[in-house]
């Protein structure tokens, strides 16, 4: 968040405040993506990020903490060495989403961690629980989480969408040529969620959810079927929004390129080796092997494929994935080392610390290169620049959405986290591990939906002048991000590091 920060300073000193706003600074660590960003999508763990970013609107620094405990207590003790079986322990990621849910959750006074995924249900004074549909075309929109998971229901490349909101698709509205995923948001807690998405095969076990009437349906990893979000991301919109519509922005966040040379063939033996018919023959069975495995973890063939769509990265679609250094590193990788505190500076070796301080690096180099490369896919700008465009996009969305709160107050409250307990309250902002004071507990028998806590939102008058309707229409263009992470992988310094290079264009 540090380049969104910056950009906020800045476009406060050459254009002044929002009218109306009491905002004087804006510190990195106290910003919440989730008032910058309408949708965020995640597969594996990408997905509990999502979680975390949209569905706890919690700060960066927040998650990184977070993130760096729960690899600890999931990678740090392996449950099997044998080939096959499956490697860690789920109960510690369950117990972990659970306490941060407690911690973090924004709706209640006292949490006790069970909280539903999807905004819209509720419990009776019985504990029966219900759910409410959102309000047509996501009117009173807040910033929703969307996780990417594979259930046994015979298609090979689509995954199943665990939303934070209930969608039916429109024919009247979507596209012929969406991809119809799953409808409806699936009555799942928090914890469920996180645990469906980051079943990954050999790493945890598959979860089994329990809806009733004996129906009980089993969730493994979204990557499995789409390990890049950004395609489902796209489709999602557009039958939301229709086919006129493109995102205002749609930030994808890669794990890092894999090693192109495990293309499928294997290498030459040297000497007489290759003279061992059996040799070569094994050598490429367990090169198509290691091709299978990459294509179960990258996801650039999606990147390829949105980049088309968008005819470039020049626009609304963006791609950060760091090109060099992650290429061999185990998707479970947690090795004891030194690692620096970005909080306090502090260097000492801690348990996953070797593996945080490579990730670290690769990801510095990455941003600190000045140029754009043109192979193995040519990128439209150097990745710091394309961070800045980023950041000014977003930054510039959010003070459109602020300057014109007065259309429509009632969606920007909702937008701001304001109507999360059912009764109006301050704007969110930064909250430790103790949760707000609210106003309703989870089992009181009220509605808690940010939807429709009391009325209905007032949406503007259509007879608006031109320039105002423009306004809108830039306002209500939502902004989406991306997640593809692998396990534990994830672009770990982007919110620490400081930015040194031009201000590029958007």
């Amino acid at each position: 968040m540090h380049e969104i920060a910056e950009c906020e300073m800045r476009l406060q000193r050459e254009e002044g405040r929002v009218p109306g706003s009491n905002r004087h600074t804006f510190n990195e660590d106290d910003l919440l993506p989730c008032h910058y960003f309408d949708y965020m999508y995640g597969t594996s763990t990408g997905g509990l990020i999502s979680v975390m970013l949209a569905r706890l609107r919690m700060t960066i620094p927040q998650c990184l903490e977070i993130y760096r405990q729960v690899g600890n207590d999931l990678f740090g003790h392996r449950r099997n060495t044998l080939p096959l079986a499956t490697k860690y322990h789920h109960k510690p990621l369950e117990k972990a989403v659970q306490t941060i849910v407690s911690q973090y959750c924004k709706h209640h006074r006292s949490c006790d961690g069970e909280d539903w995924h999807p905004w819209d249900v509720y419990e009776d004074k019985s504990g029966t629980s219900s759910s409410a549909s959102s309000l047509p075309g996501q009117t009173d929109r807040i910033c929703q989480s969307i996780c990417l998971t594979a259930t046994h229901s015979g298609m090979i490349d689509e995954a199943h969408l665990l939303r934070t909101y209930d969608h039916h698709y429109d024919p009247n509205i979507s596209p012929v040529w969406v991809t119809p995923y799953n409808e409806g948001a699936d009555k799942l807690k928090i914890w469920q969620v996180t645990r469906a998405t980051s079943a990954a095969p050999f790493f945890f076990k598959m979860l089994e959810a329990d809806f009733g009437d004996k129906n009980k349906i089993g969730f493994k990893d979204g990557g499995i079927r789409e390990n890049n979000p950004s395609y489902a991301a796209y489709s999602e919109h557009a039958s939301l929004h229709g086919d006129d519509h493109e995102p205002a922005l749609l930030l994808s966040v890669g794990t890092g390129r894999p090693n192109t040379k495990n293309d499928g063939f294997a290498s030459v033996w040297p000497g007489p080796f290759n003279k061992v018919s059996l040799l070569p023959k094994w050598s490429e069975k367990i090169a198509v092997l290691k091709n299978v495995l990459i294509k179960y973890t990258e996801g650039e063939d999606r990147h390829k494929m949105m980049r088309t769509i968008a005819r470039g990265e020049h626009r609304w679609y963006k791609r950060l994935n760091v090109d060099e250094g992650l290429e061999d590193m185990p998707l479970d990788s947690w090795e004891k080392g030194m690692w620096t505190n970005p909080a306090t500076g502090v260097t000492k070796e801690v348990p996953g610390g070797k593996s945080l301080s490579r990730m670290e690096k690769v990801t510095n180099a990455y941003l600190d290169r000045t140029h754009a490369k043109k192979a193995p896919i040519s990128e439209y700008a150097p990745p710091r620049v394309m961070l800045q465009q980023v950041a000014e996009r977003l930054v510039r969305h959010r003070r459109i959405r602020e300057a014109t709160k007065e259309d429509n107050l009632r969606r920007w409250q909702t937008h701001m986290g304001q109507w999360l307990t059912g009764t109006l309250q301050e704007e969110d902002g930064v909250f430790g591990p103790t949760a707000p004071t609210q106003t309703q507990s989870r089992t009181s028998g009220q509605k808690t939906s940010p939807h429709t806590p009391n009325t209905a939102a007032v949406e503007p008058a259509a007879a608006k002048a031109s320039s105002s309707q423009q306004a809108d229409d830039q306002i209500y263009e939502p902004s989406i991000l991306v997640a593809q992470t692998n396990i534990p992988k994830i672009v770990t310094s982007s919110a620490s590091v400081k930015s040194r290079a031009t201000q590029g264009t958007p």
